[in-house]
């Protein structure tokens, strides 16, 4: 493949990077996905190649075009890389950060900076070195791309010296699967000129994480950053799913973390050890084209929160999301665990999705099975499930009905059999 090829396929993310930011996850068709699957297994950080990029630009297409998951069938509702998780955005205040005193002429998008290696990335992300931004993007190396001010500058004083500090995103994508994002915090010269003071998010257990990166989910007080973080970075799998509120401050030369949790909870792979009500899960959305999304719910005593896609442009749509009970139903490739999950958005409307869980990835994975508002469904009311049939209850206009649903090859696709 040209390299112009590979250059197209770069700004295409790039672009849909900076709309989407988190979260994240499209597919192509049934046998497409499988085919991507079967390739992105053998993809890692340093095979920088044509397949690599190919990856990289599948989560623009569709829902499962994961190293780890499959399209739904075409004849299921819907049909099912996770990209950039598309995690809900954390309900934190506005930075109290005071105004600036920096000179308006900084801009990082236009800038010549000194920066340091990339915290446990920097094989893949050449980010050391004298660096020349332009309009936001700078190119270090053959199918690396570095690209800073995504989010608008935020200032504060975050090394204790006289003068506020900007604190903005770089991102490093490369054709080997990365597209990681960092924060980086920037002094601030009299005439404008930036320095960079380091990269914020460093914690012991792991360099990187997933993260919301907006002014709305990023405070700054006496020096300290904080935000909420979901789990380590990964460069190709399904986004993690553990919310936690971290901080970070500026101590003897470096950002370390200064407060919140040290370690993320991965739920075990026996779901009949895991208590669904108080775990993170990810909340398979398909749609009628067959496309879909992956969102994380974050589970506190039964009740999550996701920012869901409206499609079509229109933005998203922050959703309170409540679990049932579980249920477990047999399939080929293992046991798969139901529950019905019920939406209610901000005007009130509510509605439900039954969703199969699979231990694929770190977190709980839901495949849509059956939504309320299609098939002349108006509410799911149970899901029993008995070796490996699953009997649905339903209210349907013509009033209720039981319908039962069996694995379709793997128990992440369902159909109706009754």
């Amino acid at each position: 493949m040209s390299g112009n090829v590979d250059n197209l396929l770069n700004d295409a993310l790039a672009d849909f990077d900076a709309v989407e930011r988190s979260s994240y996850l499209p597919a192509p068709g049934t046998p497409a996905v499988r085919h991507t699957v079967a390739v992105r297994r053998r993809v890692r950080l340093t095979a920088f190649s044509v397949v690599g990029a190919l990856l990289i630009a599948a989560p623009i297409a569709a829902y499962a075009a994961s190293p780890r998951g499959n399209n739904y069938p075409p004849n299921l509702i819907g049909s099912g890389s996770p990209v950039v998780p598309a995690s809900p955005t954390p309900s934190l205040a506005p930075s109290s950060a005071p105004e600036s005193s920096a000179p308006t002429a900084a801009d990082p998008r236009n800038a010549t900076l000194e920066l340091p290696a990339f915290p446990g990335l920097e094989e893949g992300c050449k980010a050391k070195g004298t660096r020349t931004f332009v309009n936001g993007t700078t190119k270090p190396a053959d199918g690396v791309r570095l690209v800073i001010g995504e989010l608008a500058p935020i200032t504060a004083d975050l090394d204790g010296v006289p003068g506020d500090e900007h604190l903005t995103t770089i991102r490093c994508q490369n054709d080997g699967s990365v597209n990681v994002t960092q924060l980086l915090a920037l002094k601030v010269a009299s005439d404008g000129a930036l320095t960079p003071l380091g990269y914020v998010i460093n914690s012991a257990d792991t360099p990187n994480m997933a993260a919301t990166f907006s002014r709305e989910a990023i405070t700054v007080d006496n020096g300290i950053v904080r935000l909420a973080v979901y789990g380590p970075y990964q460069t190709d799998g399904w986004p993690a799913c553990d919310r936690q509120v971290r901080g970070y401050a500026f101590r003897n030369g470096d950002f370390r973390q200064v407060s919140g949790p040290t370690t993320f909870r991965v739920p075990s792979k026996n779901f009949h050890e895991v208590d669904f009500r108080n775990t993170g899960l990810l909340m398979g959305r398909g749609n009628a084209d067959g496309s879909g999304r992956v969102y994380c719910v974050p589970m506190v005593n039964g009740v999550g929160e996701a920012d869901l896609d409206n499609g079509d442009g229109k933005g998203t749509t922050r959703y309170t999301i409540t679990i049932g009970g579980v249920s477990f139903a047999d399939a080929s490739d293992g046991e798969a665990t139901f529950a019905i999950l019920t939406l209610r958005s901000p005007s009130g409307e509510v509605s439900q999705t039954l969703q199969s869980f699979q231990p694929d990835g770190e977190y709980p994975l839901g495949w849509e099975v059956l939504r309320s508002g299609t098939n002349g469904v108006s509410r799911i009311e149970k899901a029993e499930a008995n070796g490996s049939t699953v009997r649905v209850t339903v209210i349907t206009t013509s009033g209720v009905q039981v319908w039962s649903y069996r694995p379709y090859a793997t128990n992440q696709t369902w159909q109706r059999v009754s």
